[in-house]
């Protein structure tokens, strides 16, 4: 299987600056303004979840092959738009998943939410467009992005948690959630990082203008893990880095 993997090893752009020149910004983010393809990397798990691997992916017009593809297993689902049914494909997931939607069997929820997502994920590349110019910073995953990234990133365990962290003003960030004690890159595309309580495996999926804007937005898959417990969730964020350098949340999946 041929998979066209976004090069996230950039050549550093040098900005000359003279004596005397005013507002010369040294630490500008990057900005690209070339025709950006759609790409997608390792956090795209799609082709690796489907019962069959003679799906050859080339380029972004093959990925509509995996909308009706079958998946590696069934998944009996419950609170569907047709009560109690099976899932197959991301087709049936789309025709009849509704929010509430979970798996009959308790142990089959993670392996639901791989599927979800993934099916998400697809939708989201077939749909995004080239970018125009990127403000993307050369390491995405480096020791510091929780302390940029949006606080809807963080690991949350319920809903009421959730939205006290929604309405709290004074948490912006991840880091201000959930401080970070440790970081393991595993990938230039992967890293894990830690804090109290807990980890979260967060890994780089793609690349693409999701919102019709012209930059360059990145698709990360987040894994949430509790230490000492089996809660597991797994959710995909669209993120972009606008002219300032700060970084935005499109949506989140």
């Amino acid at each position: 299987m041929n998979f066209p993997f976004r090069n996230y090893t950039r050549i550093p752009t040098i900005f000359l600056c003279f004596i005397g020149l005013a507002n010369c910004a040294l630490n500008a983010p990057n900005e690209t303004t070339k025709n950006i393809p759609v790409s997608w990397n390792t956090g795209f798990t799609m082709p690796a979840i489907l019962a069959s691997s003679d799906i050859s992916l080339n380029n972004i017009s093959d990925l509509s092959k995996l909308i009706s593809a079958s998946w590696y297993a069934d998944v009996g689902v419950r609170q569907t738009k047709i009560g109690e049914t099976i899932f197959s494909s991301c087709a049936d997931y789309f025709d009849k998943a509704e929010p509430s939607t979970r798996t009959i069997r308790d142990n089959e929820m993670s392996a639901y939410l791989e599927f979800k997502i993934m099916c998400e994920a697809t939708r989201l590349l077939i749909n995004s467009n080239n970018s125009k110019k990127s403000f993307l910073p050369d390491n995405v995953l480096n020791d510091d992005a929780p302390k940029f990234w949006p606080k809807a990133m963080a690991l949350q365990i319920s809903t009421k948690e959730s939205r006290r962290i929604a309405q709290n003003p004074k948490l912006k960030t991840l880091a201000d959630v959930t401080p970070i004690i440790k970081h393991e890159t595993q990938l230039e595309t992967k890293s894990i990082y830690f804090h109290k309580g807990g980890y979260q495996e967060i890994e780089i999926l793609g690349n693409g203008d999701a919102n019709s804007d012209g930059i360059e937005d990145v698709f990360i898959v987040v894994r949430d893990h509790v230490e000492g417990g089996n809660y597991f969730n797994m959710r995909l964020f669209v993120l972009s880095v606008n002219i300032k350098g700060d970084w935005e949340l499109i949506k989140s999946f």
